[in-house]
């Protein structure tokens, strides 16, 4: 807001003649504004800087410069001062020359008192008018400015893809546009203190470094108010007569507004030392507001967009698990048939050979062909049943027995079912367990069939001859202690690429069309599902030998009831 004019400037009266300075300071003591008498026009704009002059009176004859020398440096310096130039003689290219250069009159000696008060008065009117309109228009210009930043600060809002780079480019508009050497913004972080975010005019240690509480300083006063703080001269503020105004603050003004989003108040902008010197006014403060509406808005759309962004990674990743559940489902679909009709196809064909050929046949044989029927049901039986626990299991339709158990009991009892299959493949095995081994969590019967799938895997992906080797040991992870159980076989190696997706329902290592894989690929997935319902963990270790080893974190009674607090 423009500063008020003062209500009584001065008459200035230029003249080298004392007796024409007298004549005209006496007609013009009646207007009751204060004379100014100079016999000199040297000077002028010196004299303009240090007193408020709204009309001149100028002779055009003065023996160090010419009047209408003076008129022009008046009008350059000050265009709002209104100047009557007089003169001892009627010459019309004179009073023509004067006008042209904005001379409000041309006045002829000897001149009446009513002619000098009637130019006089008209003189300080049209200053008066030209001070108004001056006024309106730099106020025209400040709005308009400031639309064109508001303009600008809601666009860089709008259209910012990083958070700081937009704050840094607000801070700039505001430094350039409002006028000021120093602008900040602080943020209220996790530690209820405010962080400067970005600024300009700062160093770079005061930016890392200042952190401001509820109520410390100005920042603080206006975090703990919520309201904008606006001092026009620090040293005369009572509030914050504890900050020493005078090193901080050039010309002791100083300005800072809160920063709401969605009513809760999240930051602070200040600005000071504004580069004309003048103090900060009402028009600061609101126009500050207005673009700490504008950082509002920039941080809301910036926590909307990345919200959005992430909806939409979330959505492109669940379409890619889709797809490829949908593909695996496929693949299940395709290895159901091969390894559902491969039994059945050998079941049928021993029965109809039994049958074809039952008179023909020997006891034995009929006997052998029963057994193999029986192999290849208990085959058809076990892949059936992997495939409806693992849906049951995944649906959470299973009832759980939990309690505490050993694992060496697991380990135990798959080695003695799987032994006559290991022994077949002439398999070594190898078994570490630690001494006093605590017990774990579960539901021993899950658990057991999970590790149970397993050694199959160990024992179907190993090579004749290898090794199947077993370690159990407790691990403190977090404060916690698991039983940490390694599983390793010295088969074919997972590939890298599988290593994300090996544990996924219905996932095989070979192509089914060039190298059928063993099973539908449950067997990993019910592992995993077993182990998560146990708040445990399972992965693939890395190894410098040939082979695949899975490692498991299963947790002891405690640790369960920590992790389910």
């Amino acid at each position: 807001m423009t500063e008020q004019q003062p209500s009584n400037p001065a008459i200035l009266l230029i003249d080298d003649a004392p007796l024409i300075l007298d004549l005209l300071e006496d007609i013009l003591e009646s207007l009751d504004c204060p004379v100014i008498r100079s016999e000199s026009g040297l000077g002028i704009t010196r004299l303009l800087d240090q007193e408020e002059v709204a009309v001149v009176f100028c002779d055009v004859s003065l023996p160090d410069i010419n009047g209408v020398n003076v008129l022009q440096m008046i009008k350059q310096h000050t265009p709002e001062v209104q100047v009557i130039m007089i003169s001892g003689q009627q010459d019309f290219d004179v009073a023509r020359q004067v006008l042209r250069e904005r001379a409000l009159d041309y006045l002829v000696k000897p001149f009446s008192q009513e002619e000098v008060l009637r130019v006089a008065r008209q003189g300080i009117s049209s200053y008066f008018q030209a001070v108004h309109q001056n006024e309106a228009r730099i106020e025209a210009q400040r709005r308009m400015a400031d639309l064109i930043l508001l303009k600008k600060v809601g666009e860089t809002a709008s259209s910012g893809n990083d958070l700081q780079e937009l704050f840094d480019q607000i801070l700039d508009s505001i430094v350039h546009s409002v006028g000021v050497e120093v602008a900040s913004l602080m943020l209220l972080e996790a530690d209820n203190l405010l962080h400067i975010a970005s600024s300009l005019g700062l160093s770079k240690d005061i930016t890392r470094s200042v952190r401001v509480a509820v109520g410390e300083g100005i920042s603080g006063h206006v975090l703990a108010t919520g309201e904008p703080v606006l001092v026009p001269n620090i040293d005369q503020d009572s509030r914050f007569q504890s900050l020493d105004g005078g090193q901080r603050y050039k010309n002791q003004s100083l300005l800072s507004v809160p920063i709401y989003v969605r009513e809760q108040l999240v930051g602070v902008i200040n600005v000071n030392n504004k580069i004309s010197g003048h103090p900060f006014d009402l028009e600061d403060q609101n126009l500050l507001v207005a673009i700490a509406n504008q950082v509002s808005l920039a941080i809301e759309n910036f926590e909307l967009v990345n919200n959005l962004r992430q909806q939409t990674l979330e959505l492109e990743h669940t379409n890619e698990d889709l797809v490829r559940v949908n593909r695996a489902r496929t693949r299940l679909v395709c290895n159901l048939s091969h390894e559902l009709k491969t039994p059945l196809t050998s079941i049928m064909g021993y029965i109809d050979l039994s049958l074809s050929f039952f008179n023909k046949l020997s006891e034995q044989e009929i006997k052998d062909n029963l057994v193999e029927v029986q192999g290849e049901g208990q085959r058809l039986e076990k892949l059936i049943t992997g495939m409806l626990r693992l849906f049951s299991i995944e649906s959470e339709r299973e009832v759980w027995r939990w309690k505490s158990f050993g694992v060496p009991w697991s380990i135990a009892d798959a080695f003695q079912y799987y032994q006559p299959a290991m022994s077949e493949r002439e398999l070594l095995t190898e078994i570490d367990i630690q001494d006093d081994l605590p017990e774990i969590y579960g539901d021993p019967e899950k658990f057991g069939m999970a590790f149970n799938s397993l050694i199959d895997n160990a024992i179907k992906f190993n090579r004749d001859g290898g090794l199947v080797r077993i370690n159990a040991e407790v691990r403190n992870f977090e404060g916690l202690d698991y039983i940490y159980l390694q599983v390793f076989n010295q088969g074919q190696s997972v590939p890298p690429r599988a290593h994300e997706t090996i544990f996924d329902s219905y996932t095989q290592l070979g192509d089914i069309d060039t190298d059928k894989p063993h099973g539908v690929g449950i067997g990993l997935a019910l592992v995993k599902v077993v182990v998560d319902r146990m708040k445990g963990d399972i992965f693939l270790e890395e190894l410098s030998e040939e082979g695949t080893c899975f490692g498991l974190m299963l947790p002891t009674e405690q640790t369960y009831n920590v992790l389910m607090g």
